[in-house]
């Protein structure tokens, strides 16, 4: 039994008539009747009670259309959902992000993500750059925001956020007495502890603010790694040591942590998005120009994107 038997006798059960059911499906009388013969015979059962002035639905006719009715409904579903998931609107986006991200652009991001397209859901995680890029490798993810310059075989980079570095103090620092948005001599730092994360899981963003101290003429003294921003931070308030944060980082709230501007200013590793060179999710390339569009750079859609990865 096929779908198009079943909506052949529909349509013959709707307009009661051969004739008119021909025509609305827009095909001949003649293999109309021949289909549902051929159903009738599969089914082991009459259909339709037929006479030359009028056809009626049998019992067995009546508890099919019934059943028709929804199979035929539940088919139409399922094109619409696989139709929808091969367009990337519909299913699940695995995103992962440093978590300056979450500060910054990926929040609005995912906002307008959300509104755009409601039927698929983003599991987010937060990581670092090297797990995210490994996550990227094994297909654990489709999409990371991760501050790397790349080049990475087999991912694209897009840029997507140029930031300055910020000092990140406690509370009853020097830098305080000053105005919240004079800039903090980085020098001014070079006799105290440092909070930071582990080099092995951001080398470019590590190196980026060690290579930031050095021009101001010291080394930063590490004495505490943390996990993410968050963490560290907070062990910023504890009074534990002081960092350099990318300033998006600057709009976590926590308590005995304050933010301060340094100079000469310096730049943070630009934040940066990436995605699977071959076959990227669609929801992916979709998060990816909303991502740029909020950030004021180029864009183009998911079919654009399609075209100048295709091979020449």
């Amino acid at each position: 039994m096929e779908l198009r038997h079943l909506r052949y006798f529909v349509a013959v059960a709707d307009e009661l008539s051969f004739t008119r059911a021909a025509q609305r499906l827009g095909i001949a009388q003649p293999p109309l009747s021949q289909q549902i013969a051929r159903l009738e015979r599969e089914l082991g059962v009459q259909l339709l009670e037929r006479s030359s002035r009028s056809v009626g639905l049998t019992q067995a006719g009546r508890a099919l259309l019934d059943e028709a009715r929804t199979l035929l409904a539940r088919s139409e579903e399922t094109r619409r959902i696989v139709s929808r998931v091969s367009a990337g609107e519909s299913g699940a986006l695995r995103v992962a992000s440093v978590a300056s991200g979450f500060s910054g652009p990926l929040v609005e991001s995912l906002r307008v993500f959300r509104t755009t397209y409601p039927d698929v859901l983003p599991l987010v995680y937060e990581m670092e750059a090297t797990p995210q890029l490994e996550a990227l490798e094994h297909r654990t993810v489709d999409i990371a925001f991760l501050r790397s310059p790349g080049p990475y075989s087999g991912l694209d980079m897009w840029p997507l956020a140029d930031e300055t570095l910020v000092a990140a103090v406690p509370e009853r620092h020097p830098a305080l007495t000053s105005s919240p948005t004079t800039p903090l001599p980085l020098s001014a730092l070079a006799s105290e502890r440092f909070v930071l994360f582990p080099r092995a899981s951001a080398p470019d963003a590590f190196d980026t603010i060690v290579g930031a101290c050095r021009t101001a003429g010291f080394t930063p003294d590490v004495v505490y790694e943390a996990p993410n921003d968050h963490v560290l931070v907070s062990l910023v308030a504890a009074g534990l040591g002081v960092s350099l944060v990318p300033h998006s980082t600057s709009n976590l709230n926590v308590p005995g942590a304050h933010y301060r501007p340094v100079t000469p200013a310096c730049q943070a590793a630009t934040l940066a998005v990436a995605l699977p060179r071959v076959s990227p999710a669609e929801p992916a390339l979709h998060l990816l120009e909303i991502a740029r569009r909020l950030a004021g750079r180029p864009i183009f859609t998911a079919a654009g994107y399609r075209r100048q990865a295709e091979p020449e």
